[in-house]
């Protein structure tokens, strides 16, 4: 899961669509930027029964759009990438009237407590559409680079993300990776196939404020492959353009034999995101 970030919000912001093209907007932003709601990625179910649904088809004008938000803690999938530190992110992205969608993605980052920060900088392309009005899908290929980071290039990976949502309160994905960066003893960091699932629910409560939770599963092979679990409960206010997020996270006792202490093990998470 991706926490709430603005990146979550690559992969998650949320708002009230009124349109069609809204609609659209909002499936794309819905994963659009690095953070779910609690960055979970999982199940397969309902993933293939949105892409089997109807033949893709995308309205409304072109769409240029952002979001600039702060987070108590940049996770990813129940994992920090900010040392447990506050971090400021950036989203910028295109959609047009074909599903095309593009965009870039900056947060501060401090992957190795060891290590100065560091700035995690993605790009995306891919393509988002709706089906029969309730469903909505989005496939995005992304690259994450941390161009000042001591290892240089060792941390840099890219993803495939698959993405379906149900209405605006179910959203499932599948996310695969070739190269992600893996720290193993005695043979130190290393590119390792990883591939993660997970399910993001989000219902109104009382007026504008939602209950939202989540829980996926992340594998990652090489030596000894192992996978963890992650999960997440919180809820999220929205007063357009700007949404505040709080979230309880946790993960599996696998994922600190995997992340050592920068997996969340019982973890609160704060996120304003302004959205333009």
């Amino acid at each position: 899961m991706a926490q709430p970030s603005a990146q979550a919000f690559k992969k998650g912001l949320i708002c009230q669509p009124t349109s069609r093209a809204e609609l659209l907007r909002a499936m794309f932003e819905r994963g659009s930027g690095g953070c779910e709601v609690v960055r979970l990625l999982a199940g397969g179910i309902v993933l293939s029964l949105g892409l089997a649904v109807g033949t893709p088809r995308c309205v409304g004008a072109d769409l240029w759009g952002g979001s600039l938000g702060i987070t108590s803690d940049y996770l990813v999938r129940g994992i920090s990438r900010s040392n447990d530190h506050a971090a400021l992110q950036l989203d910028l992205h295109y959609l047009n009237t074909s599903g095309f969608v593009a965009g870039v993605f900056a947060s501060n980052t401090q992957i190795d407590p060891d290590a100065p920060s560091d700035a995690e900088l993605s790009a995306f392309i891919g393509f988002a559409w709706t089906a029969r009005s309730d469903w909505h899908g989005k496939v995005l290929v992304s690259h994450y680079a941390y161009p000042w980071n001591q290892e240089g290039s060792q941390y840099d990976y890219d993803e495939l993300d698959v993405d379906s949502a149900f209405q605006d309160w179910l959203d499932v994905t599948l996310s695969y990776s070739p190269n992600a960066p893996r720290y193993v003893l005695f043979r130190g960091l290393m590119g390792v196939t990883c591939k993660s699932a997970e399910v993001n629910l989000q219902r109104p409560v009382l007026g504008k404020l939602s209950a939202t939770a989540g829980v996926g599963y992340s594998r990652l092979d090489g030596p000894d492959p192992a996978g963890y679990a992650y999960w997440s409960v919180g809820a999220a206010y929205n007063i357009a353009p700007v949404s505040l997020v709080m979230s309880y996270v946790d993960t599996s006792a696998a994922a600190k034999a995997l992340f050592y202490n920068a997996a969340a093990g019982g973890r609160w998470t704060g996120t304003v995101i302004w959205r333009f």
